[in-house]
């Protein structure tokens, strides 16, 4: 789904920040991960601060669409077989400004085939196009080996973040064994850890589609919760900035 932010605003708004070409991808083989979220974090950091940008929701379940409906157009990676042209719209867009991608878990092959078929990789450095591969990981085998397939397709053509889900697994005992110094060093890694939301809020934003600014004031939450999720959303905004995820860095000059 292809979402085209509106953000409201009245006389007394602050005029919307153009943001720098991009493609940012919310990116994991395996589902469950938390790419979404990653995306829905994001996508309300741009909303709260006035920053102008598309997304893309790739998935079927459609869950970044649910929090977002009166934005979403429709894509999906899994029919580049029969038609490359709704997916090109992706660097079409990314000419304009900031585009958010919320991949689904079992389109690595399709995806794959779009960034090669369309010369996407190409294209995006003649248009200066920053391509960014956000990859989602709990402790798994499996995701650890999805990055590292990704890795060796896209090398250095793209920006590599390694996003650690805190809220799905506390335990990285196996990061240093698929993730070593040399590799990060060797493609310029950068490693960053999303902190965890509470169980009972973060299900309840999940099963209700919510964005996090419908979640902000939803009524059903306690006190508690809406001061749980606000310092949550002040400590991931942090780790966001932390990976350059920040208006001095997305702004146009």
């Amino acid at each position: 789904m292809i979402m085209k932010v509106k953000t409201k605003q009245t006389e007394s708004d602050s005029k919307i920040i153009p943001t720098r070409p991009g493609i940012q991808i919310s990116n994991c083989k395996k589902g469950g991960v938390g790419k979404t979220l990653l995306s829905k974090l994001k996508a309300a950091y741009c909303l709260e601060s006035d920053l102008d940008f598309y997304a893309v929701d790739a998935d079927r379940q459609e869950s970044f669409l649910k929090a977002y409906p009166e934005f979403a157009l429709p894509t999906r990676f899994s029919e580049l077989d029969r038609n490359l042209k709704i997916p090109d719209k992706i660097l079409d867009l990314a000419l304009e400004k900031l585009v958010l991608v919320d991949l689904p878990g079992n389109v690595e092959e399709a995806f794959n085939h779009w960034l090669t078929a369309s010369d996407i990789l190409e294209a995006s450095k003649d248009l200066g196009v920053k391509i960014q591969n956000w990859y989602v990981l709990d402790d798994s085998t499996e995701c650890y080996e999805g990055f590292l397939r990704t890795l060796e397709f896209l090398e250095d053509n793209v920006q590599h973040i390694l996003v650690r889900n805190l809220g799905r697994c506390e335990d990285w005992e196996s990061f240093n064994l698929f993730i070593t110094p040399e590799l990060i060093g060797k493609y310029n890694l950068k490693v960053i850890d999303l902190p965890k939301l509470r169980l009972d809020t973060a299900t309840t934003v999940y099963k209700n589609a919510l964005s996090f600014t419908e979640a902000r004031r939803y009524s059903e939450f306690s006190t508690a919760q809406l001061a749980g999720l606000r310092g949550y959303l002040r400590r991931t905004y942090t780790v966001l900035n932390d990976a350059s995820f920040n208006v001095e860095s997305l702004r146009l000059n």
